[in-house]
């Protein structure tokens, strides 16, 4: 099986679709008094906070860094949501984007970086059987000619340890497991490989398709993303 990274087009665009959104609802940053103010990036759309009350008022909209304590009571409420495969960072962010968008979309937009949206004809393309760990929720855009989706990387895969270089030490205090960057040729970790075929690489914001994802976009069109072959170690 080969894996493949999703980025946006380095390119000249050839579609003309911008969009302005948030999720409904984001746990804060955390504030340590150790190593300082973090967060992570994630998103998970499936996950709704409608029905929690005065929780899902507190996580709506831009939150400030809060205390380690703040931060970890936010986070028990909403832990009980999540799948087993969804991780809970400061951060995080939960239920479908909700904005503005105009102009003309292509089959897959990749923008922001870690963001995957697919068009109607392209969710339809990649929904089947075949794909493992697929979950895409309709994006609330106004403005949109089309109804756009969301696909949902939770963060199953990893890197091999040869392509991880440390930026920053783990903390005691809050838990920071410590930043890092991926080297310009990395590598996933064949001996961890998800039977998810959409994937975020954990600690990072890297999205990563399988070769099943990947096989039926050439008949969609030509789309402002581009996917690099990542190796196996």
């Amino acid at each position: 099986m080969r894996y493949y990274e999703v980025r946006a087009s380095q390119g000249p665009w050839r579609w003309t679709g911008r969009y302005e959104a948030e999720h409904r609802w984001m746990l804060p940053g955390v504030d340590c008094p150790h190593c300082g103010t973090w967060a992570d990036t994630g998103a998970y759309p499936t996950v709704d906070l409608s029905g929690t009350g005065a929780l899902a008022e507190e996580l709506e909209g831009a939150l400030w860094p809060r205390s380690i304590a703040e931060y970890r009571r936010m986070a028990a409420a909403v832990a009980p949501l999540l799948a087993a495969d969804q991780e809970l960072a400061p951060g995080g962010e939960f239920g479908p984007l909700r904005g503005t968008a105009s102009g003309d979309f292509g089959p897959l937009t990749a923008w922001p970086g870690w963001q995957l949206l697919v068009r109607e004809d392209a969710r339809a393309a990649l929904h089947g059987p075949q794909l493992q760990g697929l979950h895409v929720v309709p994006a609330e855009l106004q403005g949109s000619a089309g109804q756009l989706y969301e696909v949902e990387a939770r963060p199953v895969g990893h890197a091999h340890h040869d392509s991880v270089m440390p930026s920053s030490p783990s903390c005691d205090v809050c838990g920071h497991q410590g930043g890092f960057d991926l080297a310009n040729d990395w590598a996933l970790d064949a001996a961890s490989l998800p039977s998810a075929d959409v994937f975020r690489i954990r600690g990072t914001g890297v999205l990563v398709v399988s070769e099943r994802f990947a096989a039926p976009l050439d008949k969609l069109g030509p789309s402002d993303i581009e996917l690099r072959e990542v190796p196996q170690r």
